[in-house]
């Protein structure tokens, strides 16, 4: 009864919300670094800025990943070095945060792109949600759960997280896959990739929701994927931004992206996340009935994120896997548990707010519990759409195998 009273009036609590978080931008800047994110974006959108200031392109040997990024920045960095305020260096900023109206302003417009990203995001879910169900109740409780979700509200208005810029794009990369608009789902799947490398690990799941088709699906799927990605590197070569020596490098010269993909062997944890990536992948093709690009695009995040304990588990990086929750919860009710216990659990590990440090004890207990509900939401996952006669059949083909070789032993 409450949740038909809640969705009634849907486009009220949807407004109050949009006018919390605009005061909440306001009276409540993002964190500043090292705990806040906002202006270490703002230091490359500067950087980015006055190189084509001067008639070039971002060196890729200073930006490294994150040049395209710190480019859809660049209009609203520049707009800030417009206003008649005195342009304080950005990394003097910090220093003067919570007294300095240039750094107030400054924040203010770097989190204008996120709130909208913010408003994209919700609306794609929600048509995520339509498009799976054809239930407008269903489609306004997932706008309403990532709209309100305070973990989201967080990361990205107080945090700064622009995850959620390419995030948004990823979303619509499988909206637009749910449709068989396969050309335009790899373009966006593609453009998420650019601004971000996560989806790059996704898109082989991309690729098995087109297998039951022609050939052509998978044509249209690989040309817009391959399209941003060869411009891009078009760009950077012709512009003289890098040499192909140094563009191939790119990942190297990523400390926490090799440390990320388990490349860091010498690190306190050793981390498998790209063999657990691939596992996940075999066991899609193997044992999946056929499967909906939701689940099989969420299975790989979330392998990807469980995989990545240090860098994955925890903090903004986990707004890619947020809609996609947002949209399989409201297409499964019953799993709403595990949804609130993920985010609870992430939002209070690892201690951000400025607060005392939690106990180490507190701590571990809290990473591992948000380590455990997202291992859990893999294997729910798994088990609700693998065939179980196919595990079944293989298990009497490896029985066999190994019998017939025990004979001729």
């Amino acid at each position: 009864m409450l949740l038909v009273r809640i969705l009634a009036k849907w486009r009220i609590i949807a407004a109050g919300i949009g006018v919390f978080k605009v005061l909440l931008m306001v009276l409540i800047p993002p964190i500043p670094p090292p705990a806040g994110d906002i202006f270490n974006w703002a230091g490359l959108a500067a950087f980015d800025l006055g190189s084509l200031s001067s008639g070039h392109f971002p060196s890729v040997s200073a930006t490294g990943i994150y040049g395209f990024m710190g480019l859809v920045l660049v209009p609203f960095y520049w707009f800030w070095t417009q206003l008649p305020i005195e342009h304080l260096p950005i990394k003097d900023i910090g220093y003067l945060y919570y007294t300095s109206t240039p750094a107030v302003l400054l924040s203010l417009l770097l989190n204008v792109p996120t709130f909208l990203a913010d408003i994209a995001t919700g609306i794609l879910v929600s048509k995520l949600v339509r498009q799976l169900t054809k239930s407008s109740s269903k489609s306004r409780l997932a706008f309403l759960a990532w709209f309100g979700n305070p973990f989201n509200i967080f990361w990205i208005n107080l945090y700064g997280g622009m995850d959620v810029i390419p995030a948004s794009v990823f979303v619509l990369a499988v909206l637009l896959g749910g449709e068989r608009k396969w050309f335009r789902c790899g373009l966006c799947a593609s453009v998420a990739a650019v601004l971000r490398v996560f989806p790059l690990f996704s898109f082989p799941f991309f690729l098995m929701a087109v297998r039951t088709e022609k050939i052509r699906g998978h044509v249209r799927l690989f040309s817009g994927f391959l399209v941003p990605l060869v411009l891009g590197l078009v760009i950077l070569y012709a512009t003289g931004a890098g040499t192909l020596a140094a563009i191939a490098a790119i990942p190297l010269r990523q400390y926490w992206l090799m440390d990320f993909l388990g490349w860091s062997l010498t690190n306190q944890y050793v981390r498998l996340t790209l063999v657990l990536v691939a596992l996940q992948f075999l066991i899609s093709i193997r044992f999946w009935r056929r499967p909906i690009l939701l689940h099989l695009v969420t299975a790989s995040l979330l392998a990807l994120f469980v995989g990545s304990y240090a860098y994955g588990s925890v903090g903004h990086h986990f707004l890619w896997v947020s809609p996609l929750l947002t949209v399989c919860v409201a297409l499964n009710p019953g799993e709403s548990w595990i949804f609130i216990f993920t985010f609870l659990t992430a939002s209070l590990y690892p201690p951000i707010f400025g607060a005392p440090a939690i106990p180490p004890l507190l701590g571990t207990f809290v990473g591992g519990a948000f380590y455990a509900a997202k291992t859990t939401y893999l294997l729910e996952l798994n088990l609700r759409n693998i065939v179980p006669r196919e595990i079944i059949e293989s298990l009497k083909v490896w029985s066999s195998r190994l019998t017939m070789r025990t004979i001729q032993e």
